[in-house]
């Protein structure tokens, strides 16, 4: 059974905190969104009066050990977001620090990924309980992700509880029309997502290079429209995105993952900015998810209306639910 944080104590615990602190940036420039997440919870375990928290945390996939994956400087971020929240303005740095321990980056150490469990049991050491609110990687059979709740009692921070609230609305009472846009790339990892969701989805709608993908190995399925290509394949037409438009508009719930082009480009932004419009102009249930898709609409200033929904922190966690109906990391909890 899922326990979230809401309805725990954790006055004088210890708490093992895991974050999703894998902030997207580049030259000590980051975009603060996750680590932002993460502060309801923090927040809650200083007021309930928490006796010592201890965050782990990963950056990068496959890290080298240097500096450019050191959490060292997400952690000074996360630091000097705190002392701006209410509740924290009065606490000082010394005494935050002393309250708030952050480890190094965990896949720095092999045993993160291979979920080895003598890592559990070293990062379980002197705690009393175990926080994930890292949803975005709930989908990895990772130490940090299945192998601490074999070993200290768990619960889930306010950002999983949230994400949880909301996918468990589309996939158990959805209402329809049900329409599932997925772009992107990749559609050999997504090709057993695409047969699943077709069980739950009213229509699937395909673009970015998945589409290039399913034209040239004849990917078909009878739920999926594949969108008609530009002459370079770094978009869809004017003629697809209208298409799209027709089944979007028609809606009552819609999840969207994937750019639909090369929408860095100014050149080929055009399917992406359509299809994101019409999105954003339906009165549906909408959910957004993956990195991409989130820096799409912001570069295009689509969500400063609140036009979604829901903007979910983990676009592969979000597709692993909502494909199986199940995660790793809550199938770790004990029977």
């Amino acid at each position: 059974m899922i326990k979230y944080l809401t309805n725990y104590n954790p006055e004088n615990k210890k708490v093992l905190l895991r974050l999703d602190l894998d902030l997207p940036g580049e030259h000590g420039h980051f975009d603060t969104t996750r680590l932002e997440d993460s502060f309801e919870t923090l927040k809650y375990l200083w007021r309930e009066k928490a006796k010592h928290v201890t965050v782990i945390a990963h950056r990068g996939h496959e890290p080298k050990k240097t500096k450019e994956f050191s959490l060292a400087p997400i952690a000074d971020l996360l630091y000097d977001g705190l002392l701006t929240q209410a509740g924290f303005k009065k606490a000082k740095r010394e005494q935050l620090e002393e309250w708030l321990d952050v480890l190094e980056n965990l896949r720095f150490d092999p045993r993160e990924e291979a979920n080895d469990s003598r890592f559990a049991k070293e990062l379980a050491e002197n705690q009393d309980v175990f926080v994930n609110d890292a949803f975005a990687t709930s989908h990895r059979e990772h130490t940090s992700i299945v192998g601490l709740p074999k070993v200290l009692p768990t619960v889930f921070g306010f950002q999983f509880e949230k994400e949880m609230a909301v996918l468990k609305k589309v996939t158990e009472t959805p209402k329809r029309p049900f329409v599932f846009v997925l772009g992107g790339a990749k559609l050999e990892t997504k090709m057993p997502l695409i047969e699943k969701m077709s069980e739950l989805v009213d229509v699937i709608l395909l673009g970015g290079k998945l589409a290039v993908e399913a034209r040239a190995t004849n990917f078909k399925h009878r739920r999926m429209i594949v969108a008609e290509l530009t002459e370079d394949n770094l978009d869809i037409t004017l003629k697809a995105a209208e298409q799209f438009e027709r089944f979007i508009t028609d809606a009552k719930t819609i999840v969207w993952n994937g750019p639909m082009g090369k929408f860095e480009d100014p050149a080929h932004m055009e399917g992406t900015q359509y299809v994101a419009n019409a999105i954003a102009r339906t009165t549906a249930f909408k959910v957004l998810g993956g990195g991409d898709t989130e820096a799409a609409v912001t570069q295009l200033k689509i969500n400063e209306g609140k036009a979604f929904n829901h903007i979910s922190a983990g676009g592969g966690a979000m597709l692993h639910f909502l494909a199986y109906r199940k995660l790793p990391a809550l199938d770790a909890l004990p029977k």
